[in-house]
């Protein structure tokens, strides 16, 4: 599903005319020992089985290729709170600075971010790791511009 539904999906979007590309990926792709890297994994063909994060990379790295224009988000870990009521948190490399939040985020603000990335230059041709501090910590993020 990570690998070859983005790459069929992203085809298609070439081929209708589709001109950005929002993708939804997940933070840990930089650790090859990140404990989604086993979920599936079958020791007898580890080369094909489990390694989630490495094929949501593979399929991130199809659609900087593909020409057109990206944003792809890499959210920590997904939580079911209410979305809006939290300061977003943007990174890169999976690197969390002490004092900053959690490595979390609710789904809402995650879709918000979305859809925010197709309103806004500044989001267009990048890649970026988004979690949230805790409620109550900073100010909730409403300005994306």
């Amino acid at each position: 599903v990570d690998w070859l539904s983005q790459r069929n999906q992203i085809d298609a979007a070439k081929k209708c005319g589709c001109t950005h590309v929002v993708i939804c990926s997940s933070m840990g792709g930089t650790n090859p020992d990140h404990m989604l890297n086993g979920l599936g994994r079958d020791d007898g063909d580890p080369a094909t089985k489990g390694n989630i994060l490495q094929w949501k990379r593979k399929a991130e790295q199809y659609l900087i290729e593909s020409g057109l224009t990206y944003t792809i988000i890499h959210p920590g870990g997904l939580v079911d709170k209410p979305g809006g009521c939290r300061e977003l948190v943007v990174g890169v490399d999976d690197v969390m600075v002490d004092g900053e939040g959690t490595n979390t985020i609710p789904r809402d603000d995650v879709a918000e971010t979305m859809v925010q990335a197709l309103r806004h230059e500044a989001f267009r041709n990048r890649s970026f790791d988004l979690r949230s501090k805790l409620e109550g910590d900073g100010d909730p993020t409403s300005d994306f511009a």
